[in-house]
C-alpha cells in the first residue's frame, strides 16, 4: 500500500508551457524592463533633463552597462524612440517605456 501512494522519483512534473523554451547563452548579458526617466536617474546616479537627447541618455547607460549604444533601445507602444530627438518629444519623467539592451561583452 505504501508503494502505491509513493510518487515515482526522478521524473519532473510536466511544464505548464511545453512549447516555450529559453535558450541559455553563457556570457551574454541582457535586460528588458519597463522604466521611467526617474527610475533611470536613480539607477545612473545622475540628473536627467527633458531637454537632453535620447542619445545622451544612452551614452550614460552605455558607460554603466558596458554596452554599445547601438544595442540600447527605448520603445514606447512598440515604436522605437529615435536617438536624435529630445526626451520631452516622447516622454515625461513619469511615462513608462521599454528599455531593452544587450551586451556582447561578458
Amino acid at each position: 500500500l505504501a508503494q502505491a501512494i509513493e510518487k515515482p522519483r526522478g521524473k519532473r512534473p510536466p511544464s505548464p508551457h511545453p512549447t516555450m523554451r529559453e535558450l541559455h547563452l553563457p556570457n551574454r548579458r541582457r535586460a528588458q524592463k519597463f522604466v521611467t526617466l526617474e527610475d533611470l536617474a536613480l539607477e545612473l546616479h545622475t540628473q536627467i533633463s527633458l531637454t537632453d537627447t535620447v542619445e545622451s541618455l544612452k551614452w550614460k547607460l552605455s558607460s554603466q552597462k558596458f554596452c554599445p549604444i547601438q544595442n540600447i533601445h527605448f520603445t514606447i507602444s512598440g515604436r522605437e524612440i529615435p536617438n536624435t530627438c529630445q526626451l520631452r518629444d516622447h516622454l515625461d519623467m513619469h511615462t513608462r517605456f521599454l528599455l531593452n539592451w544587450h551586451s556582447p561583452i561578458a
